[in-house]
C-alpha cells in the first residue's frame, strides 16, 4: 500500500502504519462520533477532484486519499463498512468505519506536518468525511462549550405541543423518503407543499384533522433530496412554488428544477380544490442536480448544491417567474452552500447567510443591490463570517426576528446548535452551543429549524421537533416536542430508540397564519402540531436600588416565576426615553457604574417567551457626597445596540470576546488587549 507526499512514501509498511495509527488512537483530540460522511451524494472521486481543480490538493494526494478507500473497502475484516440500513442508507459510505477514518487522520496530520497542504484543506476533508474535530485548538474559538450541558426541559409527555393532524399518502423506503417542507397560505385555506423520493404533494390542511392531497407530481431522483420554496410576485399578483432535487435516488437520472404556478389553488374556505383534482400548471425547468437544498427571498431565487464546484447557485425571478434568470454562483474552496437565509433591512442592507458545509462556517453577503440587473457572474460583496469550529459540517442557519442572533445546525454530531450574536455582522460573535435536553443520555443529531417570536422549532432526526423558548439565547429552554419518529402515532409508546443516525424529523415549517406548525419526518409522513403558550407571561418584578460607598448603584428585584432572563433600563428623566444598559441577566441584581453624581431612574423587566413583565420606575438618588456630573450624551459602552450583549452573570467568558477590565470574567481568567485569552 503506497501513501504519497511529493512523491515520497510515507509509510512503507503496515506495522509503521499501525504505530501512527496508535498515536493518534490514543491522543487527546476531539473524536467525532460514528457516523457517514457529508459527500452529500457526491462521490469521493468527485470530492477530490473538485480540490485538485481549486489548487487544494494534488493528483498525488487525491490519489493516496483514493487508496486509503479502496483498502478500506477491501479489507472488511480490519475496516468494516457501515451497514447499508434504513437509519444511515442515504449516505455513501466512502470511510464509514472508525478504523478507516482514523487511517486518513492519520494521513491528513502527515501531509500538513510536512507543509505539502494548507491546514484549512485538511479540515475540509475532515469535515467532510466526518472524521471530527482535526485541529481543534488552531481555529475552534468555542471549543470549551463542547462540554456545555444539554438544554433544561421541565415539561411533561409532550410539554407545549399538540398533536392536530398527519397525513402519510406515499410508501417511504431506505432510499426513498419525506424530504423538504414548505408551507403556503391563500385567502382561508392553508396548504402543506410536501416533497417525497417519488415526487411533489400539495396537501390541503386547512383542516388539519382531516388533510387531503390535492395535487402530486411524480419526479425523477430526489430521493435524499428534494425541497421546496415559494415566490409571491408583485407584478402579476401570482405565487409560485419551485421544487428541486438533487441525486438519483427514488428513481431515474434526472432530479430537475420544477415551478408551479399556484394560482388554481382554492382560498375559499367553503369551495376546496377536490382530491388529487391537480389544480396547478407547472413546468420542468431542467437545472438536474444543482437543488440540494433550495430558497427564495426578495425576489431571488438561490440553489443551494453542497457541492464547491457550484456553489449557491442565484436567480432572478421578477423577469420571468416562470424562467429564472442565472445571476451567479458562490463556487470555491470551502464554500459548499449546503443552505442560507436571508435577512431583509439590517440597517440598511438586506444579507444574505449562507451555511458553507465542510467550510466550517456561515458566510455573510450584502446582497443589497443584487437584481434583475446584476452583472452576470459578479459576486457581492462579502461582509463576515462566524468562527470555525474544528469537525462540524455547517448545514444550515436561521436568524431570530430581531434580526441579532444567528443560530445554525451542524450534521456532524459536534456540537450541535451555535448561537452567534451577529448585532455587527462584520464581526460575529459566538455566545452559546446547545443540545436538545435528552441528549446525554440520547445522542440524537439536528438537521434543520425556524425561528418564530421568540421560540425555536428544530427537525432533530430521531429525536422528532423540539421547541425552544430563546428569548434569553444564553440559556435556551426546551418547552415541547413531538416524537415524530420513536412514537409516530402519539400513544405515548416508543416503538423506535435513538442511535444517532440520520433518521426521522427532516425539516419543519411554524409560519403558517393558523399558527399550525409542518414537520416533515422521513418515515411518518406530514405531521400538523401546534405549540400552546409553555408559561404566561412573567409578573411584573418587584425592584429596589441603592447607592455604595464609590456611588455606583446596586439595584436588585425578586425572582419572577417562569422568567428566562432579566433585563434593566435606564433613563436620566423620569418620563424620558430608557435604555436597555443590560439584559439577558439570570440572578437578580445589577451594578451600574454609569450614573454616578445623578439622579437616574430604573425599570427592570422579566422576560420569557409569551412576552415581558416590568417592574414601576424606581428613582435613586446620588450619595450627597458626589457631585453632579455631566449627563451622559450617548449609549453607555456596554449597551448592547453597539457591542455582543451582556453575558449571564453565572457564565464566563471565552477566548476572543470582548472582557471588561476584571480579568475574573473570562473562562481563562485572563483578558488581555480587551479580550480574554
Amino acid at each position: 500500500m503506497k501513501f504519497f507526499s511529493d512523491n515520497k512514501y510515507i509509510f512503507p509498511t503496515m506495522a509503521l502504519m499501525a504505530l501512527a495509527l496508535s498515536s493518534i488512537l490514543c491522543s487527546t483530540t476531539v473524536t467525532a462520533m460514528k457516523m457517514p460522511n457529508m459527500l452529500m451524494g457526491n462521490t469521493l472521486e468527485s470530492f477530490l477532484s473538485d480540490l485538485v481543480s481549486l489548487g487544494d490538493i494534488t493528483v498525488e494526494q487525491k490519489s493516496s486519499i483514493l487508496t486509503i478507500s479502496d483498502f478500506a473497502s477491501s479489507n472488511s475484516n480490519v475496516f468494516s463498512q457501515a451497514d447499508d440500513s434504513e437509519n444511515e442508507g442515504y449516505r455513501t459510505e466512502a470511510f464509514a468505519s472508525e478504523p478507516s477514518k482514523q487511517e486518513l487522520r492519520a494521513f491528513l496530520y502527515t501531509e500538513v506536518s510536512a507543509g505539502v497542504m494548507e491546514l484549512e484543506t485538511a479540515e475540509i476533508i475532515s469535515s467532510t468525511l466526518s472524521l471530527g474535530a482535526l485541529y481543534p485548538d488552531e481555529n475552534s474559538e468555542g471549543l470549551a462549550f463542547l462540554q456545555q450541558p444539554p438544554a433544561v426541559a421541565s415539561y411533561s409527555g409532550e410539554g407545549n405541543v399538540i398533536r392536530v393532524g398527519r397525513w402519510n399518502g406515499l410508501v417511504s423506503t431506505s432510499t426513498s423518503f419525506y424530504n423538504g417542507i414548505w408551507g403556503y397560505a391563500v385567502g382561508d385555506r392553508e396548504y402543506a407543499l410536501q416533497c417525497h423520493g417519488q415526487g411533489f404533494n400539495i396537501i390541503d390542511i386547512t383542516d388539519p384533522t382531516s388533510p387531503f392531497r390535492v395535487q402530486f407530481v411524480p419526479m425523477e431522483g430526489g430521493g435524499y433530496w428534494r425541497d421546496a420554496a415559494t415566490h409571491h410576485d408583485a407584478v402579476t399578483g401570482k405565487s409560485y412554488a419551485y421544487v428541486g432535487a438533487q441525486g438519483n435516488q427514488g428513481g431515474g437520472t434526472n432530479p430537475n428544477l420544477f415551478v408551479f404556478d399556484l394560482s388554481n389553488l382554492s382560498g375559499d374556505i367553503n369551495a376546496p380544490n377536490g382530491v388529487d383534482s391537480n389544480p396547478c400548471v407547472y413546468l420542468n425547468l431542467g437545472m438536474t442536480g444543482l437543488t440540494h437544498t433550495i430558497n427564495v427571498a426578495r425576489g431571488l431565487l438561490f440553489l443551494h448544491t453542497a457541492y464547491s464546484s457550484n456553489g449557491c447557485r442565484v436567480y432572478d425571478l421578477t423577469t420571468n417567474p416562470m424562467n429564472p434568470k442565472y445571476l451567479f454562483n458562490t463556487s470555491g474552496s470551502g464554500r459548499d452552500c449546503h443552505d442560507s437565509g436571508v435577512i431583509e433591512n439590517v440597517n440598511g442592507r438586506d444579507l444574505w447567510v449562507v451555511s458553507d458545509g465542510g467550510g466550517r462556517r456561515q458566510r455573510i453577503w450584502d446582497i443589497t443591490n443584487v437584481g434583475a440587473s446584476w452583472p452576470t457572474g459578479a459576486l457581492p460583496p462579502l461582509v463576515g463570517q462566524t468562527n470555525q469550529i474544528s469537525g462540524i459540517y455547517a448545514h444550515s442557519n436561521w436568524v431570530s426576528d430581531d434580526k441579532r442572533y444567528l443560530f445554525s445546525w451542524d450534521e456532524n454530531n459536534v456540537i450541535d446548535i451555535s448561537v452567534h450574536d451577529i448585532t455587527n455582522p462584520a464581526a460575529p460573535i459566538e455566545i452559546n452551543l446547545f443540545q436538545y435536553s435528552e441528549n446525554s443520555q440520547y445522542n440524537a443529531i439536528p438537521h434543520n429549524g425556524e425561528v418564530r417570536a421568540k421560540y425555536l422549532y428544530v427537525a432533530y432526526y430521531e429525536a422528532g421537533l423540539r421547541v425552544f423558548d430563546i428569548s434569553n439565547p444564553y440559556a435556551p429552554l426546551e418547552v415541547g416536542k413531538a416524537e415524530t419518529y420513536r412514537d409516530a402515532d402519539g400513544d405515548g409508546d416508543y416503538t423506535r430508540g435513538i442511535s444517532g443516525s440520520y433518521d426521522g424529523a427532516w425539516n419543519t415549517y411554524p409560519f403558517l397564519p393558523s399558527g399550525n406548525i409542518l414537520v416533515s419526518d422521513m418515515y411518518g409522513g406530514l405531521f400538523i402540531v401546534r405549540a400552546d403558550p409553555p408559561y404566561p407571561t412573567p409578573d411584573a418584578p418587584t425592584a429596589t436600588g441603592q447607592r455604595d460607598g464609590s456611588d455606583n448603584v446596586i439595584l436588585n428585584w425578586n425572582a419572577v416565576d417562569n422568567a428566562r432572563g432579566y433585563s434593566v433600563e435606564r433613563s436620566f428623566v423620569s418620563d424620558g426615553v430608557y435604555e436597555l444598559i443590560a439584559e439577558h441577566l439570570i440572578t437578580q441584581s445589577f451594578l451600574d457604574s454609569s450614573a454616578r453624581g445623578q439622579t437616574a431612574f430604573y425599570k427592570v423587566n422579566a422576560i420569557n417567551g409569551e412576552g415581558v413583565g416590568t417592574s414601576s420606575i424606581i428613582s435613586i438618588a446620588p450619595n450627597p457626597s458626589q457631585s453632579p456630573t455631566k449627563m451622559p450624551t450617548g449609549k453607555p459602552s456596554s449597551s448592547p445596540t453597539h457591542l455582543p450583549t451582556k453575558q449571564p452573570t453565572n457564565l464566563c467568558l471565552r477566548k476572543g470576546q470582548i472582557c471588561p477590565p476584571n480579568p475574573l470574567s473570562c473562562c481563562s481568567k485572563k483578558c488581555k488587549k480587551g479580550k480574554c485569552t
